[in-house]
C-alpha cells in the first residue's frame, strides 16, 4: 500500500511540473512588450484567415493568440486582454461550429483591444 502512496503523489507531481511548464510569463519590459506583440500578430493572422475562410488555419492562430496572451503581464494584462482571451476562445468554438461572421466579429474586437494593449505596452 505504502509504494502505490509513493507511485500516486510522484505521478502527481509530474503532471504538475509538466503542466507548469505551457506558458512562461514575461519576466521584464522587453518581454511583456515582445509578448504583446506576438499575441497582436496571431490574433491578426486569425481574424484575416477567418476572413478568407480557412477555419483550421484561424482556430490555430485563435489558439497561438490565447497562448501568446497569457504571456502578459503588467498593466496590460487587464480587464481588456481577459476580454479578448474570452473573445478568442468564443472565436474559436463558432469557427468550428461553422458560423464565421460571428468568429469574424469576435476577432475583430480581439485585435481592437490587442492593438490597444499593444500601442500602451513601453
Amino acid at each position: 500500500m505504502k509504494i502505490q502512496n509513493v507511485l500516486s503523489k510522484f505521478a502527481a507531481l509530474l503532471v504538475a511540473g509538466s503542466l507548469s511548464f505551457g506558458a512562461f510569463a514575461a519576466e521584464d519590459a522587453a518581454g511583456v512588450k515582445k509578448a504583446t506583440e506576438e499575441a497582436l500578430k496571431a490574433s491578426q493572422d486569425a481574424l484575416e484567415q477567418a476572413k478568407s475562410g480557412q477555419k483550421d488555419a484561424a482556430i490555430a492562430s485563435a489558439k497561438l493568440y490565447r497562448q501568446k496572451a497569457k504571456e502578459i503581464t503588467g498593466a496590460g494584462a487587464g480587464i481588456s486582454l481577459q476580454k479578448a482571451m474570452g473573445y478568442a476562445k468564443e472565436a474559436a468554438t463558432d469557427l468550428e461550429a461553422g458560423n464565421n461572421a460571428a468568429a469574424v466579429e469576435k476577432l475583430t474586437d480581439v485585435v481592437n483591444r490587442m492593438t490597444a494593449i499593444n500601442n500602451e505596452t513601453k
